[in-house]
């Protein structure tokens, strides 16, 4: 018989093969906020993801290095989950970002000499963790807990507040070609072929990088207040991989 791991690796293994991975097929266009809702499911795994510490697990942080996170649409919701149930703010959300963003900055450097070879590098080389979960776990009990978590999710009141305060910053970096106000490209749009890797993006990366360190600070006992601009690196750092379509939705909502 095989074990549960094995199984699921075996399936994360299938799925890599079976899925286009060149990131541009996810940019997402949403009528409303109601688009983003979580499934039960989606709500259980990162509930369990929080608990017990997933994102430590060096397998793990190899898959999102891979993976560069989760998709568009689970990396809002797993900024989405940990606001709304597990920790308020977007602690845990900032350290994974954090990473990636300074692993992108150093793609993007090394662009501006290998032109679309390095571009390249920004495609996820495997799949989305959550995705590969639901397709595994498809039967997920609705049991009151979970719903009762997953409709605290779907209110989004926390999250809603902390995109909202800090939408003045974090709009001047976000991507016109999603529907945004500033002229940073994102990743997205990158992959589709719009936009280039210049000094520019490099530089924004390395700043925004920055101040994702300066609000994990913040968060911490006794750190450092945060200003505007600290405050939005989470919303951009999110806009920037996954694209902007969850918070333009939030503030029109």
């Amino acid at each position: 018989m095989v074990g549960f791991g094995k199984a699921i690796a075996l399936a994360f293994m299938k799925a890599s093969k079976r899925d286009d991975l060149s990131g541009s097929k996810h940019i997402i266009v949403v009528s409303s906020i109601s688009d983003f809702d979580a499934t039960v499911a989606e709500t259980r795994y990162f509930w369990s993801w929080f608990i017990f510490g997933s994102i430590m697990a060096i397998e793990t942080r190899r898959h999102l290095w891979q993976s560069w996170g989760f998709c568009p649409r689970h990396a809002w919701l797993h900024a989405v989950v940990e606001c709304e149930i597990w920790g308020g703010r977007p602690f845990a959300t900032s350290i994974l970002y954090q990473d990636l963003i300074e692993r992108a900055a150093r793609v993007v450097d090394t662009g501006r000499v290998c032109g679309i070879l390095a571009a390249r590098r920004l495609r996820p080389q495997a799949t989305c963790l959550v995705c590969d979960y639901l397709a595994i776990a498809k039967d997920v009990s609705a049991d009151e807990s979970n719903t009762r978590r997953c409709a605290r999710v779907n209110l989004r009141s926390r999250v809603m507040v902390l995109i909202a305060q800090s939408e003045p910053s974090w709009r001047l970096n976000s991507c016109d070609l999603c529907g945004g106000a500033g002229k940073v490209v994102c990743r997205l749009h990158l992959l589709a072929g719009d936009g280039r890797l210049d000094r520019a993006l490099a530089a924004y990366l390395c700043d925004l990088e920055r101040r994702l360190g300066l609000l994990i600070r913040s968060m911490t006992w006794r750190g450092p207040q945060a200003t505007p601009e600290i405050q939005a690196s989470w919303v951009e750092a999110l806009g920037w991989f996954a694209g902007w379509s969850f918070p333009l939705a939030v503030v029109s909502a």
